[in-house]
């Protein structure tokens, strides 16, 4: 059993330095892409030959990215810095309230203050979470800001022994600090998303003005919600925040 334990000991450190690698190869990436769309763009229309080989340009491009991913991923830390009860309304559980009548929940209530009397901890807010898979997690700084959250599967299929079991090892993320880890891998990740999220943003409203076109085409009706590209849009490519559905009406 002791062997086990060096050994899944072991295995953790060596996942935990391959996901520092991974992290350090996806900020070079990055940095290489915005560096190249840069020299690309110098091309454009050049009347000379440009080199592949832009040093200003790399020592433009490299700072930028690092300034991009560090303010996001701290921008993310920051709104997460009010701890698990963060992270449960950033995944939209619904908390289980003390009074419940549902029997499931009620028994996901008893266990979740039983391991929390065994851990000597104070007792979570609980949430689930409306999936029908087995899952749950434990988010938090500190045992005091701790949330747990079990999906909705673990309380229709698990029995109460199993469902126990699931709880206490949440519980050993909220003993260890495992939580903290993951808030801030949460902040990194986001961090690296930033481009590709402020990429999405123009090219999400330009498909808003390709729907209007083939809307037109097609005689379908567009809901109200969804913003009709201006004159001023069409003439200077101007992009409106966009969000909608597109509803087909019935051929007459």
């Amino acid at each position: 059993m002791a062997t086990n334990f060096f050994q899944q000991q072991d295995s953790a450190r060596r996942k935990t330095f391959q996901l520092v690698v991974y992290f350090v190869l996806a900020i070079l990436i990055l940095i290489a892409l915005v560096y190249g769309l840069l020299v690309a763009l110098s091309m454009y229309g050049a009347h000379e030959p440009v080199s592949w080989w832009q040093p200003d340009m790399l020592l433009l491009a490299a700072p930028a990215v690092g300034i991009l991913v560090g303010g996001a991923s701290a921008l993310k830390v920051a709104q997460l810095a009010s701890g698990g009860q963060a992270v449960a309304l950033m995944l939209a559980v619904r908390r289980v309230p003390g009074t419940t009548t549902d029997a499931r929940q009620k028994r996901l209530l008893n266990v979740v203050e039983e391991m929390a009397l065994a851990a000597g901890v104070p007792v979570p807010p609980v949430y689930v979470l409306p999936e029908t898979g087995i899952n749950a997690f434990a988010a938090g700084y500190a045992p005091g800001d701790a949330v747990v959250a079990v999906s909705q599967g673990c309380l229709d299929y698990l029995t109460r022994d199993e469902l126990q079991g699931v709880v206490a090892h949440e519980f050993s993320h909220i003993l260890n600090g495992d939580m903290r880890l993951n808030i801030r891998l949460i902040g990194l990740i986001f961090g690296i998303m930033a481009l590709s999220i402020i990429g999405r943003s123009p090219s999400s409203c330009r498909s808003v003005r390709r729907v209007h076109c083939t809307a037109r085409r097609k005689n379908w009706r567009v809901p109200a919600g969804l913003p009709t590209p201006t004159a001023r849009d069409r003439r200077t490519g101007g992009y409106t925040p966009c969000s909608g559905f597109l509803i087909a009406d019935d051929p007459a």
